[in-house]
């Protein structure tokens, strides 16, 4: 499921090996594509993801 934390859509998924991932969604408006961000790392729970997730977020917003 598709979730909006700030302007950013992400998403919170198990992977192939049972453990969780997340991936933020994003357009490049100059470039004409999505510049989507995949988790680098793995969570064992969705709520640690999704924290992660929100983190990035915020990383993203302040430039970082």
């Amino acid at each position: 499921m598709i979730e909006l934390y700030s302007c950013y859509e992400f998403e919170v998924s198990k992977d192939f090996n049972g453990t969780w991932i997340y991936k933020i969604f994003r357009e490049n408006d100059y470039l004409g594509y999505e510049d989507n961000i995949d988790s680098d790392e793995y969570y064992d729970t969705e709520q640690e993801a999704r924290f992660a997730a929100i983190g990035h977020i915020v990383k993203l917003e302040n430039g970082e």
